[in-house]
């Protein structure tokens, strides 16, 4: 799928230039890309049960554009709202539990992402949910854990979420979409999709980017406790 390379180019130097403009949030984009990086592989295998098209005679073929795109798009969703809106990260006030080593808490949040996917296998298997449907709602099952345990986040994660399906949609359309549309044809599975499309992508695409964003957006500040303001 080296055609999808442009695509996954594009969205690294959208991460590229949030990087060079927001210095408060380099820390949480690099952690945050290096998450999705780790991740990848699994979200991939799950999205080819019936969503995308990546097994080619009988072997799995996950290209570098493939992880590029995981490491772009998970950094440019934990950071999008504090770089566009402008706010600032504060350690909470009152906060009785802090998880301050690096390696204790970026183990949290692999877990909790874990977790993720393991409730996507789960709804897959005991519901008979599509691959990204199982994907979208365990997604916003963490998300909505996050924002119910703390309310303040729940705009950093709403506007994440329509920050980053806008983004999507955008490049999508423009550098896959329009410029290989034959390509774009084959690339998702859309016998077992919804039906509903948008300027060439399927309405789950969408949808899971929104979640990809409600979800990823507050979860650096919710671990390490801070605060937007």
């Amino acid at each position: 799928m080296t055609v999808f390379l442009l695509t996954s180019i594009i969205f690294f130097c959208v991460w590229l230039a949030l990087f060079l403009f927001s210095n408060e949030t380099r820390r949480e984009q690099i952690i945050m890309s290096i998450v999705g990086l780790v991740l990848s592989p699994g979200i991939l295998i799950i999205a080819s049960y019936d969503f995308r098209q990546i097994v080619s005679d009988e072997v799995a073929a996950i290209g570098i554009e493939d992880f590029l795109f995981a490491f772009s798009f998970f950094g440019v969703a934990a950071v999008i709202y504090q770089a566009l809106i402008g706010k600032h990260a504060h350690k909470l006030r009152g906060s009785r539990y802090e998880i301050n080593h690096l390696g204790h808490w970026v183990g949290h949040l692999l877990l909790i992402l874990g977790l993720w996917a393991f409730a996507a296998l789960l709804l897959i298997e005991v519901f008979a949910l599509t691959s990204i449907q199982s994907l979208i709602v365990g997604g916003l099952l963490i998300g909505m854990y996050v924002i119910a345990d703390r309310h303040d986040l729940t705009m950093n994660a709403l506007l994440s979420g329509l920050f980053m399906a806008a983004l999507i949609l955008i490049v999508e359309q423009i550098f896959f979409v329009r410029l290989f549309p034959i390509d774009a044809a084959s690339f998702w599975q859309f016998e077992a999709l919804s039906g509903f499309i948008i300027g060439g992508i399927p309405l789950e695409e969408i949808i899971w980017a929104a979640v990809v964003g409600f979800t990823i957006g507050p979860m650096y500040e919710w671990l390490r406790k801070y605060q937007i303001k």
